[in-house]
């Protein structure tokens, strides 16, 4: 018989990358079009609390100078993170994201009646706000 494995409590954090000419843009957008708090920063990038979670926002070269091992991750291109919006605040995001002239590219409806927006932020990074869970439990 197989052992199970131990379980998982979240995803504590995710990160979503951007290049150097774009942190007072990204900032911005993090902070102020998506009312995010800072909750610690470097040189190289940001910490914004998600809910019980951390997103994590650096700048790829810088990143790639540091030494530690735990600093050793990174992508190319475009990422990609869902948001989950606070129940009934669906609606309110699509309207906010508007009215600081966000463009929403696609809206989703999922089965099971999830809705969700995807739109990018100024790195490029493809970010949805979901209107609950949208995966099976």
């Amino acid at each position: 018989m197989a052992e199970s494995a131990p379980g998982f409590g979240g995803v504590l954090e995710t990160a979503l990358y951007y290049e150097e000419a774009a942190k007072p843009q990204i900032e911005r957008f993090y902070s102020e079009v998506l009312g995010l708090r800072a909750v610690a920063g470097w040189e190289d990038g940001t910490a914004y609390r998600v809910g019980a979670g951390i997103l994590l926002l650096f700048d790829r070269e810088r990143l790639d100078q540091r030494t530690e091992p735990y600093s050793r991750h990174g992508a190319t291109g475009a990422g990609h993170a869902c948001l989950e919006a606070s129940p009934g605040e669906y609606e309110a995001w699509k309207q906010r994201l508007a009215a600081r002239g966000v463009t929403v590219d696609h809206e989703a409806s999922w089965p099971g009646g999830g809705r969700s927006i995807y739109f990018r932020d100024p790195a490029g990074n493809l970010i949805e706000i979901a209107d609950r869970d949208l995966w099976p439990g």
